[in-house]
C-alpha cells in the first residue's frame, strides 16, 4: 500500500478505510452474537419449553 500512497486520492483511501473498519466491526459483532447464542441453553432440553407453551 505504501507504493500507491501518493497515487490513490484521499477521499477514496478514506472510504476504503471506513469500509474495512465497518466490516471488521460487523464481523466481530456477528461472532460475539453467535458465541452468546451457543452459550444459551435450549428450552426443550432444560424443560422450559412447557412453560413457554403455557404462556402462549
Amino acid at each position: 500500500m505504501a507504493d500507491h500512497a501518493h497515487i490513490t486520492p484521499a477521499p477514496q483511501w478514506a472510504e476504503e478505510t471506513r469500509a474495512n473498519i465497518l466490516a471488521a466491526v460487523l464481523v466481530s459483532f456477528l461472532i460475539a452474537l453467535s458465541i452468546v447464542g451457543l452459550g444459551s441453553s435450549d428450552p426443550v432440553t432444560t424443560g422450559h419449553a412447557y412453560a413457554v407453551e403455557v404462556v402462549r
